[in-house]
Formats: C-alpha cells, structure tokens, sequence
C-alpha cells in the first residue's frame, strides 16, 4: 500500500508544481543540463575547425585533433564515472565534472596554441562524461527513497533525450556561435552553461551521505 500511495503522489507531482516532489524540475533540469553537455560539445567543435587553425595559425587538418580528443576522454572517463560515483557519491562525482567543464571552456577559450586547446577539450570531455552515469544513479537514489520500484517513465526520457539526441543541436549551436562571436564561443558557452548547472545542482540536489 505504501509503495501504491508513493506511485500516485509522484504521478500526481509530475502534473502539478511542488518543492516537495520527488522528482520535480528542480531536481531533473541540472541533471539534464548535465548530460546533453557531452553530446552538444562532440558537435560543436565542428563549425569552428577552420576559425580556430586560421586564429592559431596552425594546418586546419591538426585541429581535427580537438574533436578525437574529446571522444577520447569520453571513452575513458565516462565507463569510470558511474563507477567513481558509488564510491564517492553521485553528486559529488556529478558537481566534480560541472566543475571540470567550466575549467575545461575557460582554458579553451583563452588558448593561444593548439595544446591548450586540447587541455581544454579534455577537460570538457572528462567532465561532460561524469554526468550521465552521476544523473542515472540520483535518479534511481530518488526513485528507491520515494519507495518506487523505478524511475518515472518521463524522467528517465527526459534523461535519454539530454544524453543523446541532443547531439543535433551542436552544428546549429555552434555556427551561431562562430558566426556571431568567433571560435573561442564554442569554449566559452560551457561556462555559464556549467555555472548554472553547478549552482542549480547545490541548491536543489539533495546531497551525498558521508563516505
């Protein structure tokens, strides 16, 4: 009965705004802000590949080594992240990659050769790679305190379309960027993006117990 009860109060949550929902907007939107910044970024690159060796005065052909780059540290990072994350604790692990992605676009951003590029890129692919695992483990943390049997189906939808789908929007994204504002925006939008995932993150997501 009481697992029935926590059924209907989630689902009657899910319709109406609340603080004291499970699984309300506060709790979902930094995790979904988190997860759509690694496949926005494996895209976004691409549109300021030729901005970017024209602004260091490097062969366009080695910049092709800042998007290997973040597939590399995605490959590494993120089948240790989840990992990472039940010894450390989800959010911490999460906070550490937000953290990560904004020291990752600041060092792009400010790079004057292509080595501090690809720190930068990195940076961001190990940081981005910390949050879809970190995101799936919160989520079912909620889920089991909210003595549900599994996530909501639309939360864990929400949490698919940040990880994957979202990797459409980094060409368009990105030539808006490199159109208006130059290749160094490309960096640089992962810091406010970060700064408020960070922030949204502390203040709505329910800490780690202790180690």
């Amino acid at each position: 009965r009481a697992s029935g009860e926590a059924r209907s109060t989630v689902a009657a949550g899910e319709a109406a705004p609340g603080p004291g929902r499970p699984f309300s907007w506060r709790f979902s939107v930094p995790l979904f802000i988190g997860s759509a910044l690694n496949p926005v970024n494996s895209s976004l690159i691409a549109t300021a590949l030729l901005p970017i060796a024209h602004g260091i005065g490097v062969p366009v052909g080695q910049t092709a080594a800042l998007v290997s780059a973040l597939y590399l540290a995605t490959a590494i990072a993120q089948p240790t992240a989840g990992k990472a994350a039940e010894v450390f604790g989800p959010r911490r692990v999460f906070l550490a990659g937000i953290i990560m992605v904004g020291v990752g676009g600041l060092a792009g951003g400010f790079a004057q050769d292509l080595i501090t590029l690809l720190v930068g890129r990195v940076l961001i692919g190990l940081g981005t790679s910390c949050a879809y695992p970190t995101a799936m483990l919160l989520i079912r943390g909620r889920a089991r305190d909210a003595g549900l049997d599994k996530p909501p189906g639309g939360v864990l939808g929400g949490l698919q379309i940040a990880g994957i789908a979202t990797a459409s929007l980094g060409l368009p994204i990105g030539g808006a960027l490199v159109g208006t504002l130059g290749w160094r925006s490309v960096f640089f939008v992962n810091v406010p993006v970060a700064l408020i995932a960070l922030i949204a993150t502390l203040t709505w997501v329910s800490a780690d117990g202790p180690l």
